[in-house]
This record gives C-alpha cells, sequence and structure tokens, in this order.
C-alpha cells in the first residue's frame, strides 16, 4: 500500500467517524448524508454572512442565539438553524 492509499483509507475512516458522531446530533427525523454535510456552514461562514466580528459571534453562541452543532471542537451550522436563529432574534429585538 503506498502511503497516498494510507493517507484516502484514513480521511475516509475520519469521514466515517464524524458521520457518526453528526448522526447523533441532529434531529432523529433527519438522515444524515454526504449532501448534508456540503449544507453545514462553519463558524467563519457564519461571521461573514452575518457580518459580525468573532467577539459577537461567541456572545450570541453563549447567550444562545447561536445554537451549533459540536463537531469536536468545532461549530458548525445547518441553514435553517441559522435563518429561525435570526428570526428569533429579530422577535425577540436584539437584532
Amino acid at each position: 500500500m503506498t502511503q497516498l492509499d494510507e493517507i484516502v483509507q484514513l480521511l475516509r475512516e475520519i469521514n466515517d467517524r464524524l458521520a457518526c458522531t453528526a448522526h447523533h446530533l441532529l434531529p432523529k427525523s433527519e438522515k444524515w448524508t454526504l449532501e448534508n454535510v456540503d449544507e453545514l456552514m462553519t463558524r467563519m461562514a457564519v461571521v461573514t454572512r452575518l457580518g459580525i466580528s468573532e467577539r459577537t459571534y461567541n456572545r450570541w453562541v453563549k447567550s444562545g442565539i447561536l445554537k451549533p452543532i459540536y463537531l469536536g471542537n468545532k461549530h458548525y451550522y445547518r441553514e435553517v438553524d441559522l435563518q429561525d436563529a435570526i428570526k428569533r432574534s429579530i422577535r425577540k429585538g436584539l437584532i
């Protein structure tokens, strides 16, 4: 087995483990697929999309305005969850 083959195999194993971990974090009505992974937004994508600073992002996570999906120590968001958070914040007069 070449070094490249070993790397590919390791990446597949990591992907499988992440999929299993993420599956437990999603609502039971949702199935975890590779398409769902592509739909997840990173922390920086959310900061950029909302036009906020990282400090504001951290405050919003701490206060519960934003509720990330945790995979390890990284934050991810589904588009629908981000839209719901924005709507809730507007109704409460926070933004």
